[in-house]
């Protein structure tokens, strides 16, 4: 039988997700699956329409291969309003920030939705790179402010990571775990801030390791691939990922990683910098460590 989440919308929880790009439009039809009434909010009409296309295709194609209702899909569908007004974050109990990892951006968009938001809404931010302590001056009500990060494709991806700051209440820490679980996530929840959080962490000091192994000549890229998927039994080898996510943007997080914790681990290895600076950002230009197209 197909999956048919939550239709009952008597007295459906309210979401407002700011941000209509790729991870906040899924985030939203994730949440609207699963019985939330959600708001969609960006400056952007383009980006709205854009989001609400993209996820209704997905959801669709779920249909199509007998892996979701078909009522319920467009039930779902239906529980997204589109918005470009920043007040209609006022009456939903959890609002999620999905906006561009730059303070300023961040800054702007949380001074806006404080204008409006209910005073018990919880507010999370989506960041994977600034912790909710770098950016608390900019909410009124720090003590409902968090990180609530998920992973991308978030319609597909299952794991959450709830990270609070100092200033995090613990009713509001309980409450996201609360959510998660209610849009069918696992959350997992860090005791303090770490740059990185959980996977990323993992992840971007492993590929680190891997290019340090190859730049200092002990394996070639091919065979460093080989042996992650072999031995660690991962999809994708550390090389093949990087292309995948863009090298600029592996740089972009190495290096807000140095500069937050000081680390040497984080600082960006000399032949990732010498890629991206001749413009070799991966599969999405250039080449890069696995594809080397010029």
């Amino acid at each position: 039988m197909p999956d048919r989440p939550e239709a009952d919308v008597s007295a459906a929880p309210t979401l407002a997700v700011v941000g209509a790009g790729a991870m906040g439009g899924q985030i939203a039809y994730q949440a609207a699956l699963h019985g939330h009434a959600v708001r969609l909010i960006s400056r952007s009409d383009e980006r709205l329409q854009n989001a609400s296309r993209a996820c209704a295709i997905l959801l669709r194609r779920r249909v199509e291969k007998g892996k979701l209702d078909g009522d319920a899909c467009e039930a779902a569908i239906a529980r997204v309003s589109l918005s470009s007004d920043f007040g209609d974050v006022g009456g939903a109990e959890t609002i999620i920030e999905s906006v561009a990892e730059d303070r300023g951006i961040k800054r702007e968009v949380y001074a806006r939705i404080c204008e409006h938001a209910d005073d018990i809404a919880i507010i999370g931010t989506n960041s994977s790179t600034l912790a909710s302590s770098l950016l608390e001056e900019s909410v009124t009500r720090s003590e409902r402010f968090l990180n609530i990060h998920f992973f991308n494709p978030a319609l597909l991806m299952t794991l959450v990571e709830v990270v609070p700051g100092p200033h995090t209440s613990e009713d509001t820490i309980l409450r996201a775990m609360n959510f998660a679980r209610e849009i069918g996530k696992t959350p997992v929840r860090l005791a303090r801030e770490e740059y990185g959080f959980i996977a990323n962490r993992i992840l971007f000091i492993a590929i680190q390791e891997a290019m340090r192994l190859v730049q200092g000549g002990y394996i070639s890229v091919e065979e460093c691939d080989l042996a992650v998927r072999n031995a660690l039994g991962w999809p994708m080898g550390l090389f093949e990922l990087s292309d995948l996510v863009g090298l600029d943007v592996v740089e972009a997080i190495l290096d807000e990683g140095f500069r937050q914790t000081g680390d040497e681990r984080w600082e960006p290895v000399g032949m990732l910098r010498d890629l991206v600076a001749r413009g070799r950002f991966g599969n999405k230009s250039g080449g890069g460590f696995t594809n080397t197209t010029t």
